[in-house]
């Protein structure tokens, strides 16, 4: 298993920090392109648009916090049997976490689209937002299935040790993005100008293109982690797995929901003192966004390893691994904090 790492052993400090870094930089590359791009879209395409952004943001939390949440938990009963060496159980995790997905990505998905106008309402979206939100939510999504199994696919390789290969396809999303956003939102020759809505069209297909190079990479290197549609089908829907799967990930999911909820909460109430608010609460909340990044970073590190170390029975290195995480957390997010402190001001103006 050249491509994974077992943590059960050595110093727990320096191993969070090593698989932390690759999560922390894909986070910041992400969410500093996501900045860049509500730059754009507030310059170029004006006041509403930045302020149909802000009122999905919150949305769009809520929905791919929650899928993000669920293959997170996921992610820890296959590292419990990685860490305890039954590979054969840990293949039936990943089997049956994909057939689960397939279901719940689709549900979402469908029960979104249909509701989207309707949530929009709900969170009192000013008229002259409304038709902008709504097409960019729409977008988003419809492409929800994509996004669960990418997210799916790159936190079942962080359970095994392995947080560098997830950042380089997380590379390949956000230059992919980047080079479709502007032709889709401003249009270029047989490409039509799709407005705000383009950015959601880039941000789907990123997504899509990504998760097919995540299989195909899976498969060309035969990877302990492929399995193909014949296996696939071999491995039948075990109810204990689907409990135990069910369990660990739909806790992590409804945990980021209570926090998306009092997003939308106070989204709504933002929103009700009119555009420019609103745009001025959408330039804050991406600033605010970094100030998460080390403790979701540092979060999904813990998780691994503690898995791993639970699944080997070494429960001192669990709570060495939980000691060395909020050390690590109160370090990279106090520094974080002071630099945003001090910079607020500049950043905000951008």
């Amino acid at each position: 298993m050249a491509t994974s790492r077992e943590m059960t052993e050595g110093r727990a400090l320096p191993l969070i920090f090593n698989f932390t870094l690759p999560l922390l930089l894909g986070n910041l590359l992400q969410q500093t392109y996501s900045l860049v791009d509500a730059a754009i879209v507030g310059k170029f395409l004006g006041i509403n648009a930045l302020a149909s952004v802000g009122a999905s943001t919150s949305v769009i939390f809520l929905i791919l916090g929650f899928c993000n949440g669920c293959c997170g938990g996921f992610g820890i009963p296959v590292a419990q049997k990685f860490g305890a060496r039954d590979y054969i159980t840990m293949r039936r995790y990943v089997a049956v976490s994909l057939q689960l997905a397939a279901v719940m990505s689709v549900v979402l998905a469908v029960v979104t689209s249909i509701c989207c106008a309707d949530i929009l309402r709900m969170m009192r979206t000013p008229d002259n937002i409304f038709t902008g939100a709504y097409y960019y939510l729409l977008v988003t999504f419809i492409g929800v299935p994509c996004t669960f199994f990418y997210n799916l696919l790159s936190s079942i390789i962080r359970a095994l040790g392995d947080s560098k290969t997830p950042f380089w396809f997380l590379l390949v999303v956000v230059a992919l993005d980047m080079a479709l956003n502007p032709l889709l939102i401003f249009g270029w020759g047989p490409v039509p100008r799709m407005g705000i809505q383009g950015s959601a069209v880039a941000t789907l297909i990123a997504n899509a293109v990504s998760f097919a190079a995540l299989l195909g990479w899976l498969r060309l290197r035969r990877h302990p982690l492929w399995i193909g549609r014949r296996q696939l089908g071999l491995f039948k829907p075990d109810l204990t797995i689907v409990r135990t799967l069910v369990v660990k990930g739909l806790p992590m999911g409804v945990q980021i929901v209570m926090i998306s909820l009092a997003m939308i909460a106070m989204i709504s109430m933002v929103n009700e003192h009119g555009v420019q608010t609103a745009s001025a609460y959408s330039a804050a909340l991406q600033l605010w966004t970094y100030v998460q990044m080390p403790a979701m970073a540092m979060g999904a590190a813990c998780s691994s390893m503690a898995a791993q170390n639970v699944g080997a029975g070494l429960w001192k290195r669990v709570s060495a691994t939980a000691h060395a995480g909020m050390l690590g957390n109160l370090a990279l997010t106090g520094s974080l904090i002071v630099l945003i402190v001090l910079l607020d001001r500049h950043v905000l103006g951008w």
